[in-house]
Formats: C-alpha cells, structure tokens, sequence
C-alpha cells in the first residue's frame, strides 16, 4: 500500500541538503575530470540521484561549474580571512598568505587545474563566475602589502598592487609543473623559497650608522639650498 503523501512528505531531503550534495559531487567530478570532459550523469551518479534531479538544482552544467567555483573562492576567501585574524606583523602575514595559497593549491589540484586551463580562458565564463571573487580574495594580500608600506615594515617605494600582481604570478609559475602534471607539491618548502625571495626585495632595510649619517649630510644639504635660495631672493 501507498505511503500517505504526509509521510512521503517528511522523507523529502531538505532542498538546501540535497544541493550542497549534488555541488560536492559536482566538485569531485570536475576536479578529476575537467569541466569539458564531466559529464551530468556521472556527477548525479555521484550525488545519488538522477540527472533530471540536478537540472531541477542548477540550469545547466555551466551553471553547476559556476557555483562550484563560487563555492571554491568564497571558502578560500573566507579561510585567508581567518587565518590572516591570528597572524601579527607584515612578514609573517605575507608569509601566511603564500603558505595557504600554496597548501590549497596541493589540496586541490585538480579544481586549480579547470580554474587555470578551462575557466580563466573563457573570458565570458571568467568574468561571471569569477572576476569579482578573485578580486576579493587578492585584495586580502594587498591590504597587508598596504599596511606594510604605511607602518614602515615595506619599502616606501613599494607599490602594492604591482607587488601582490607578482606574488601570485610566481606562485602560479612555481606551481604549473604540478597543477598540469600532476607531480608532488611541496608546499611548505616553496612557500618559504618564494616568501623569502618577496621579502628580500621588499622589506625596509635598517638604517645603519653609515646611513643614518648620510641621511642627515642630505638633511643638512637641502637645508642650505633653501636657505640660499631664499637670501638669493632678498
């Protein structure tokens, strides 16, 4: 006999449930097998239902690609956050912000890999899914870049965005043999290979005693001029 429709009813998953199954299935099938090659059916074979059931969710595979990438950045984003919340001093904060960008990276390679080679060439697809959440997610570096330059910790000649611009270029340079090959990232020993070759360039230097005596013959100097310029005036 038929269950009462009152008791079908209270056996339906929850909707918010059922979609973050059908997006972590989603995920797993585009990590391993790239967006053109994945396939509806295998990712609601994945989620445990059937493929009418992940149209009912999402109205396309773009958009299932689309809100797995969002769901992607906004973890990314919302962990750097956290992270950066318990980390003092500009070194150690740009430290931070390479380490984890690499250690996710090596956690997920295969979703870095589709952002790299499949996502980010498709201007369109790019430009909706993720332009605005990558620019969230770089402008957490470039504010600690920001901080540095104001509160004397970088260069004051530094400029920020330039300097966050290489940060992850080299990093996504460093990483290209691994994210398109597939061979072992160690994401601990480039973090500190690359942090180290940043920082080099872009910490402020001590002023030595050497230093700080040139800076006050400049000092002195200038004042000079100013002073002659002004008796040359009367």
């Amino acid at each position: 006999m038929a269950a009462p429709a009152t008791q079908r009813r209270r056996t339906r998953r929850p909707r918010a449930e059922r979609e973050a199954e059908i997006l972590e299935a989603a995920r797993t099938v585009f990590a391993e097998q790239g967006y053109a090659a994945a396939a509806v059916a295998e990712v609601a074979a994945r989620a445990g239902v059937v493929e009418g059931t992940v149209y009912a969710y999402f109205d396309s595979k773009r958009a299932l690609l689309i809100a797995v990438m969002k769901q992607f950045y906004e973890e990314l984003i919302s962990e750097t956050e956290r992270g950066l919340d318990t980390v003092r001093g500009t070194e150690n904060r740009l430290r931070f912000v390479i380490r984890h960008h690499l250690d996710t990276f090596a956690r997920e390679l295969g979703l870095c890999r589709l952002i790299v080679s499949e996502a980010r060439p498709d201007v369109a697809l790019y430009d909706e899914a993720i332009l605005d959440l990558n620019r969230r997610y770089t402008g957490l570096a470039l504010r600690v870049l920001e901080e540095g330059v104001r509160n004397g910790s970088l260069r004051s000649d530094l400029v920020p965005s330039v300097t966050r611009d290489l940060l992850y270029g080299g990093i996504e340079h460093a990483v290209w043999r691994s994210v398109f090959t597939g061979a072992p990232l160690d994401a601990a020993g480039l973090a500190d290979q690359l942090s180290d070759a940043l920082l080099g360039g872009i910490l402020a230097r001590p002023v030595t005693a050497n230093g700080a005596a040139d800076a006050a013959v400049l000092r002195l100097e200038r004042a000079i001029e100013r002073l002659e310029s002004r008796m040359g005036d009367e």
